[in-house]
Formats: C-alpha cells, sequence, structure tokens
C-alpha cells in the first residue's frame, strides 16, 4: 500500500505521514471607509493554490487507502477522520507490537535456519516453500546474503540431492547467484 501510494505522488504520501493540510486562513483587512461606517466584518483570505492542491491530494490519499482496505478490516478504519489515523491503525494491526514484530523475527529466522525438504516434497515445492521463508524474513527486515541462502536451501535437500549440492557447492557461482538461478541449475 505504501508503495501505491508513494506511486501516487509525494504529497498524497505527505497526506498519510503528516496528516490531513490545514490552510492557514488569515484575516484581510478591509478598506478603511468600510472599517469607520462600522460596516466591515473580518474577512479571511481564501485558501491558496498549494493549499487547495494539498486538500485534493488528502482526499486522494484518502479514498485509496479505504478502498484498499480488506473488506473484513473496514469496520476497524471506519471511524478514522484522517488517512494518517488509518495508516497508524493499519501499522498496529498488521505489524504488531514491537513484542510481536521480534516474535515474527524469531519465527522467521527459525523457519530459516530449520529448512529441511519434507521426504515426499518435490524439488519445486521445497523451493516454493523455502523462497516463502526468505520472503518472510525479507518482510522482518533480514537481509541473507545470495551465498548463505543457496547453502541453506541446498543443506535443506535430502539425501538424493548429495552429488547434486557437491557439484553446486565446488562452483565459485554460488556465491552471488540469485536463488532462482540455483533452482534452475537443480
Amino acid at each position: 500500500m505504501e508503495r501505491y501510494l508513494r506511486r501516487l505522488g509525494r504529497d498524497v504520501w505527505r497526506s498519510v505521514e503528516e496528516g490531513p493540510h490545514v490552510p492557514v486562513l488569515t484575516p484581510v483587512q478591509t478598506d478603511g471607509a468600510t472599517a469607520i461606517l462600522g460596516g466591515g466584518k473580518p474577512v479571511l483570505n481564501y485558501p491558496t493554490k498549494d493549499d487547495l492542491d494539498k486538500m485534493e491530494n488528502d482526499v486522494v490519499a484518502f479514498y485509496e487507502i479505504s478502498c484498499g482496505v480488506a473488506p473484513d478490516n473496514f469496520d476497524i478504519i471506519i471511524n478514522c477522520k484522517s488517512t494518517k489515523a488509518i495508516w497508524n491503525v493499519l501499522k498496529n494491526l498488521y505489524d504488531g507490537s514491537e513484542q510481536a514484530q521480534d516474535m515474527k523475527l524469531t519465527t522467521a529466522l527459525n523457519e530459516f535456519n530449520n529448512f529441511k525438504a519434507h521426504t515426499c516434497e518435490s524439488l519445486e515445492d521445497s523451493f516454493k516453500r523455502f523462497n516463502l521463508i526468505v520472503t518472510k524474513l525479507l518482510n522482518v527486515g533480514t537481509i541473507r546474503s545470495n551465498h548463505e541462502t543457496n547453502l541453506q536451501f541446498l543443506n535443506g535437500l535430502g539425501r538424493h540431492w548429495t552429488t547434486a549440492k557437491m557439484i553446486v557447492q565446488g562452483d565459485i557461482k554460488i556465491h552471488s547467484m540469485s536463488l532462482y538461478k540455483l533452482y534452475g541449475e537443480l
């Protein structure tokens, strides 16, 4: 969602980060004759074009983020008055507390370090499952080198892959090849 809103424009994302734009309206002095006769009421200046543009971007951001929320989560954000408020609610909902984030990191690291192909699992299924684990690591902010990722995947394959593992591990390309390339080699 963040990437999508940023793609819509810097000012659309500003609405999420800073909240809605509130133009500063100041009293404008009326002409002297009207003021002397007592007929002058305080008049406020009009919002500038920049103010109007920012307010429009607030509307766009609010609309887009509201429409992008899963239907079962819409009731959670329905009373939010700004895009920033919606974002904060969704961030807490999906990221959770610091303790919950630590738990996600611990779980993802354990899954990565303990990866083993299941006995009846095809290479493709093992690859998909391992790739999902790597994605979970990325989502919690942990990046592993291609070399480390490739070795972990190879070491998690069953005994019947021993010869292929030895050949691939002996190739210097294992340090830099992507996981997809490794899968293609296997």
